[in-house]
């Protein structure tokens, strides 16, 4: 069975192999029509869900159809992006036909890393529809004689966080020397006859710090909505160019 018990989580690892390989290839839109050929069906569709400042108040929908997939992906590389990764624990995958599974996950994480050292998180459920799409004419000794395709992928990004690599934040650093033991003062009788002691004189270290003066950090790369801006350019520029097709 080509699908159904894992086949199709395993096409969604290779494609988060993809999206992280760091490859100069990747600033050219040939590329990005390469793997969404690769990796996608001709009519699949890719909706996206972004939050406000992570607050349930304003939404932005997208569906992004194969014409505009590769340029999504060039403009978010272009915007800074060096690698994506998809994390996705708890997955699972079930089978809806003999050619057709589905795999979701409740948890998922999709990463985008920087130039500028910076860190962004979307947190959310994503389900992925997987068709085995069967190769005509194939040679005998061609194994397998079909490809797995997502034609339909759903990522709901509910939160979002964003990091900064600590080499990124410039500044004359100052490193504080240890402090020396304390010495632990007398019991302190309670009213009671109990023994109490001072939350300070528990802490017996204190913990070295780092001080960095004037510092300056890289502007953040993404928006309140936790993509590039370039980015959400893109999709409401494409979005409102169907709108206006169907009218």
């Amino acid at each position: 069975m080509p699908v159904g018990l894992g086949q199709g989580l395993v096409r969604l690892l290779q494609f988060s192999g993809v999206l992280s390989a760091e490859n100069p290839t990747k600033h050219q839109l040939s590329h990005w029509e390469t793997v969404v050929k690769d990796y996608f069906t001709p009519k699949a569709i890719m909706k996206f869900t972004l939050w406000k400042d992570n607050q349930r108040n304003e939404a932005k929908p997208f569906e992004i159809g194969v014409p505009i997939l590769p340029r999504f992906f060039l403009v978010t590389t272009q915007s800074g992006v060096k690698s994506m990764t998809l994390s996705l624990d708890g997955a699972r995958e079930r089978l809806l036909s003999q050619h057709h599974a589905v795999v979701e996950c409740v948890a998922a994480v999709w990463t985008y890393r920087y130039t500028n050292g910076y860190t962004v998180t979307l947190r959310g459920p994503l389900t992925v529809h997987v068709l085995l799409i069967p190769h005509p004419n194939t040679a005998p000794s061609q194994t397998p004689p079909y490809s797995l395709k997502f034609d339909h992928l759903q990522f709901d990004a509910n939160h979002h966080e964003k990091f900064i690599a600590l080499d990124s934040v410039m500044g004359h650093r100052q490193s504080e020397s240890p402090k020396t033991p304390r010495v632990r003062t007398a019991p302190t009788p309670s009213p009671n006859g109990t023994v109490m002691h001072r939350m300070d004189d528990e802490r017996i270290w204190e913990e070295p710090r780092v001080m960095i003066d004037h510092a300056s950090i890289p502007g953040e790369p993404v928006n309140a909505f936790g993509i590039p801006q370039a980015t959400m350019r893109c999709l409401e520029v494409r979005t409102f160019r169907l709108r206006v097709s169907l009218c």
